[in-house]
């Protein structure tokens, strides 16, 4: 990953949260992000049909002259071997773009005249149905699109995921909000004692039949519905004495919420009575819950794989950096373990690419089932796993990857599941490095070590 890369992800990563009220920001602030971050001239998003067979672009940022457009459309008709790898639901690294079978169809109309050479699409994905792609166009001649570019196009695809997730719960809400208003407040105006006027509306949401006549039976009516409300209407001499303005939140028994809006009625600079509105917020308070779990989904989102749930590389390696730092001041121990799954190679051609996926599954839930709670464990990137253990010296952090290691030629393992072995190399803070690159490198030395001596080791 290069400087520019990690900055561009880094910053869209700090800035996310603003864009949480404004999901076709966030899409255009992921086009330009991919810009910047795969070093392309040309980023867009563009969304499918509930049929499949149109292709819209929703947003095109040229880096060049950061200029947005959209709305250009892509039919499967006209383009049936692009649609057909759609369907295939996998990213489409087209490195030659104008000769790879699935983008050569849009060389003469398309890649030609603009100078793409190209093309990095990473499928966009709504829970479990694909719903469009982020596409990355390099203008010149043709490119290898790393692992590494891919996994970043996979992240901003993650994000403008979060974002049409987003745009779909503003307009729920938006269609809430409607509702609500469109059903009225409920209103009652008391003077003192008496209750001198009231609308259906409050007679139906505090389910009362009919209102009382005075504030004393208003109170009691209500605080069968409540145990708190007495607080807020007061006594009689209470409410010709307060002359402010109030907004306030009442729950009800039944798990209903009101906000109460208050307000005196003044004549002649005396307070002669008060009139309260009620509005049902019920909807509001539960659509905040949610966007509240819906924070702590994106913020988890942002840094798990997507694959196995364990912590992604970026995240690793900044829980890493900060265990170090902290070594640094306090002298914990610190060890970090590089963990590569051996033949794995083999494990794909031999069982197909799904074998493959509930392996990695299988050992990641090896790894967070074995390790202790404050040990933190990542996928470092493919079949490659990470460890990083606080307050660990390479004697205990071996004995713990030993024992796992031991444990994986008779446990029992899933049913789609075929026996497989690991190998790791271990480095501790201080004696093999002081800072992230040191440390990894040393592992990274010991990992082949392991791997050179026959593997199925720790070292």
């Amino acid at each position: 990953m290069t400087a520019g890369t990690s900055d561009a992800l880094s910053e869209l990563a700090r800035i996310w949260r603003r864009y949480e009220a404004d999901p076709e920001g966030a899409i255009r602030a992921v086009t330009e992000a991919g810009c910047r971050a795969l070093d392309v001239a040309r980023c867009s998003v563009w969304l499918l049909d509930e049929a499949r067979t149109v292709l819209r672009c929703v947003d095109l940022c040229e880096i060049a002259t950061n200029r947005h457009t959209s709305g250009t459309e892509l039919r499967a008709a006209d383009y049936p071997a692009y649609f057909r790898a759609l369907d295939d639901e996998e990213p489409i690294a087209a490195d030659d773009a104008h000769h790879d079978p699935r983008t050569a169809e849009f060389s003469p109309g398309y890649l030609a005249p603009l100078g793409i050479g190209a093309m990095l699409d990473a499928p966009i994905r709504l829970g479990l149905r694909l719903v469009g792609v982020v596409c990355h166009e390099h203008i010149g001649p043709a490119r290898v699109w790393t692992r590494g570019e891919q996994k970043d196009a996979a992240f901003l695809a993650s994000l403008t995921s979060l974002a049409l997730e987003l745009r779909q719960r503003a307009r729920r809400e938006a269609l809430l909000s409607a509702t609500l208003e469109s059903t009225g407040e409920g209103i009652v105006a008391v003077d003192g004692e008496r209750v001198v006027a009231f609308n259906r509306r409050f007679v139906e949401m505090w389910k009362l039949g009919e209102a009382p006549g005075n504030v004393s039976q208003l109170r009691a009516a209500m605080d069968a519905r409540t145990q708190r409300l007495a607080r807020f209407l007061g006594t009689a001499s209470e409410i010709l004495a307060d002359d402010t303005d109030a907004v306030d939140a009442i729950e009800l028994s039944d798990g209903r919420v009101f906000e109460r809006t208050s307000r005196p009625q003044i004549i002649l600079g005396e307070t002669v009575g008060r009139v309260w509105s009620f509005r049902d917020i019920t909807g509001q308070r539960r659509a905040e819950a949610a966007l509240r779990a819906s924070e702590q989904r994106m913020r988890e989102l942002a840094i798990r794989d997507g694959l196995t749930g364990l912590f992604n590389r970026r995240h690793t390696l900044e829980v890493l950096a900060d265990a170090l730092a902290s070594s640094a001041r306090t002298g914990e121990q610190v060890t970090v373990g590089l963990i590569d799954l051996d033949h794995f190679k083999k494990v794909n051609d031999t069982h197909g690419h799904l074998v493959g996926d509930a392996v990695l599954r299988d050992f990641a839930q090896v790894l967070g089932g074995r390790l202790r709670g404050t040990d933190v464990v990542g996928r470092y990137g493919g079949e490659e796993f990470i460890v990083v253990m606080r307050r660990a010296d390479l004697a205990a952090a071996r004995h713990v990857l030993e024992a796992i290691r031991a444990d994986q030629a008779t446990r029992a393992l899933p049913e789609d599941v075929p026996r497989y072995t690991f190998s790791a190399g271990l480095a501790a803070a201080g004696d093999d490095g002081g800072d992230v690159t040191a440390l990894l490198a040393r592992a990274d030395e010991r990992l082949y070590d392991a791997k050179r001596a026959g593997r199925d080791r720790v070292v």
